[in-house]
């Protein structure tokens, strides 16, 4: 199947070969964690091929798989329903541990092994490592757990450490 010229792409997008900036926001949904990322880049020729080989957009309703197949190649793709995994009903017990720790805090920031040592690890469903903690809180099925009870989690890097930054929407 062949790709869209350049210029179709991006026409698509709102942009002229012959007006685009010389930097623009680039958007990309992460397929490790689903998690919208953009960030500043060039538009050169180099660039522009780069990031559109890895499956950066300009523009972000091009997020959408449905939307990105056909900006890529101009042909509609059939719509295909997946249908997630029956869940049990009940919240997991991270998230309530989780939940429970946080307690009237609006936001905790941490290494995984301080937020194991607050939540403890000894109740069962609990990780018991550090690496497991970090692996497991990131799930799907635990942030939308914790979503439900108004808290966010994100991962941040400083020189020495990683951190686990869990805060209380204001809406919550």
């Amino acid at each position: 199947m062949d790709r869209t010229s350049k210029t179709e792409w991006l026409l698509a997008q709102g942009y002229r070969t012959t007006t685009i900036p010389p930097i623009v926001t680039w958007y990309l949904i992460d397929k490790n964690t689903g998690i919208e990322r953009e960030l500043r880049g060039r538009t050169d020729d180099y660039t522009l091929n780069l990031y559109r080989d890895k499956g950066f957009v300009l523009d972000r309703k091009y997020l959408d798989p449905q939307l990105w197949n056909e900006l890529e190649y101009g042909v509609k793709r059939p719509v295909v329903i997946v249908v997630p995994p029956e869940h049990s009903g009940t919240t997991p017990r991270l998230a309530k541990a989780i939940k429970g720790a946080l307690g009237e805090r609006d936001f905790w920031q941490g290494t995984p092994s301080e937020l194991l040592s607050l939540i403890g690890s000894s109740k069962q469903g609990i990780p018991t490592t550090a690496l497991k903690l970090s692996i497991e809180i990131m799930q799907p099925h635990i942030t939308n757990a914790l979503k439900s009870y108004g808290i966010t989690v994100d991962r941040k890097r400083t020189a020495t450490k990683r951190l686990l930054q869990l805060s209380h929407s204001v809406d919550a």
